[in-house]
């Protein structure tokens, strides 16, 4: 038996899963944290129709506007990556079941 401390109710938890919990990021804060919000504005487009190609598409253009070439971005529920990128411009996020991972390549 779960003690009362310890319990999540269900619309607590889908309040979490509604935020952007960024597992990694070793972008300046500014950058960071516009690149959050391109992501989370790119989740919210399409998270009703599952099409996390579209909203890849749509996240590497506009990261390509904001912050010059050779973004690449993998949106999906189970990936995993090994890669090399440059430094300073790594971003992998978790929106609610949904993993992203964003990075400049050279």
């Amino acid at each position: 038996m779960m003690s009362k401390a310890s319990e999540i109710d269900e619309e607590e938890f889908q309040k979490c899963l509604k935020k952007p919990i960024v597992k990694y990021s070793d972008m300046p804060n500014e950058m960071g944290a516009e690149a959050v919000e391109v992501v989370t504005m790119a989740l919210d487009k399409f998270v009703a129709s599952r099409d996390w190609e579209q909203a890849s598409v749509l996240i590497k253009n506009t990261l390509d506007k904001k912050f010059g070439p050779s973004w690449q971005c993998a949106v999906g529920e189970g990936f995993g990556f090994d890669i090399a990128c440059q430094q300073k411009y790594l971003l992998h996020l978790y929106y609610g079941r949904v993993a992203i991972l964003c990075y400049k390549s050279a």
